[in-house]
């Protein structure tokens, strides 16, 4: 799995870097066979302005599958890069299963479990 972290509007310190590529290691490790890439996009949306406005999108492409787009936006870089990385494991843990469901009962596939 690649992961790409990329800052918008501020300095991406060694510990955010750190943070986000272990929340993204240990949120999709269940799944790396499947997930191909990660890249985190970090942002402060207001700048100086204060309010919630730190904001960490994740898109992860999933081989055979396509790409799935999360994002969280909160005061803190941390929290939103930990919600952020739950919310994609979520996604691909649907979109995974609804594969799979849709795959078992298709009847030209091979060993297909078919319902009537």
């Amino acid at each position: 799995m690649d992961i790409h972290i990329r800052a918008m509007g501020f300095a991406l310190t060694e510990g955010i870097r750190a943070h986000v590529e272990s929340r993204i290691k240990s949120a999709l490790r269940p799944f790396a066979a499947w997930v191909v890439k990660v890249t985190a996009r970090l942002e402060d949306v207001n700048a100086n302005h204060g309010g919630i406005d730190k904001r960490c999108s994740m898109v992860a492409a999933v081989r055979h599958r396509g790409t799935i787009v999360t994002e969280a936006i909160q005061e803190d870089l941390y929290v939103a890069a930990d919600k952020a990385a739950a919310r994609v494991r979520r996604s691909v843990q649907r979109l995974l299963a609804r594969q799979i469901r849709r795959e078992r009962r298709d009847p030209q596939r091979p060993g297909a479990m078919v319902m009537p």
